[in-house]
């Protein structure tokens, strides 16, 4: 009932993280455990935005409890992906009427600070986005955001009655550092690139709007660095991104093209050292 085998992978994560919390709640705090947990927390992040774009099983309940299960476990909706990022994110490609466009919040930036913030300057506008499509829902009788919200808080109060200090280092910071990843990601991916949609778009057809990452971050995070592709076909499953990346990435700007993640981060986010061609 696997859509694609590749999503055994997601399918790993969905498994060890828990786990690895688990046993650390028994047998106390290792640090390169708890490093592990903070990467898959990222890959799970990724895990349900994938999930959202193209669903992972071919019968319907079982997506519903997939979209369940990420949602306690990453303490995000999975719900809010819709509204917010696939019905406004990729359909204006960081264009003005992307709500969460990089250049919203002061200017084309491209550093530290812009990166720090973005996280909480896009919750800002998110949030009331997020709330309208809820109650739309709401009103239409369809109780699944509610749902996925009071599991969410169940099991975490659950989770915090039993032990507070448990609760808080392993598994509210893994979720929020996934949270942070989750949402900064649109910085690194956008800032610094052009409008994809609106009037200061190109009128060729290069693809000027997001930056592509190629290294070994793909191969934790699940093809998260090939953005380009992914814009123009949000359909199509994660792995086959690389392959559609050689499809579009002469159309991209060679400074949009990076190959290490940290790298560019290093480099440009603290040393303000961008490509300039």
């Amino acid at each position: 009932m696997l859509l694609r085998k590749a999503d055994l992978q997601s399918l790993l994560y969905m498994v060890v993280y828990p786990a690895l919390i688990a046993w650390q709640w028994i047998h106390g705090i290792q640090w390169y455990i708890y490093a592990i947990v903070l990467l898959l927390s990222v890959g799970l992040a990724v895990t349900q935005h994938n999930h959202t774009h193209l669903r992972m099983w071919r019968w319907k309940p079982l997506n519903r409890i997939t979209d369940l299960y990420l949602s306690i476990i990453q303490a995000t909706p999975s719900y809010v992906f819709f509204p917010s990022h696939i019905g406004n994110h990729h359909r204006y490609n960081h264009g003005p009427q992307d709500e969460t466009r990089t250049y919203r919040f002061g200017g084309n930036h491209n550093h530290i600070v812009g990166y720090i913030l973005h996280p909480f300057q896009a919750l800002l506008v998110l949030i009331p986005t997020l709330s309208k499509y809820a109650k739309k829902r709401l009103s239409q009788s369809d109780f699944w955001p509610l749902i996925e919200f009071i599991s969410i808080i169940l099991v975490s109060s659950i989770l915090a009655i039993i032990d507070l200090n448990s609760w808080l280092i392993l598994v509210i910071i893994p979720q929020m550092f996934g949270l942070h990843w989750l949402l900064a990601a649109n910085y690194l991916q956008h800032a610094g690139a052009q409008p994809g949609t609106g009037p200061d778009a190109p009128t060729d057809d290069t693809l000027v709007f997001s930056r592509n990452f190629t290294g070994m971050v793909n191969l934790i995070w699940l093809n998260i660095g090939y953005h380009t592709a992914h814009h123009e076909e949000p359909r199509a499953h994660w792995s086959d991104l690389p392959k559609l990346h050689e499809k579009y990435v002469h159309r991209v700007p060679s400074k949009l093209n990076e190959q290490s993640l940290f790298a560019y981060m290093i480099r440009v986010l603290i040393l303000r050292r961008p490509k300039i061609l």
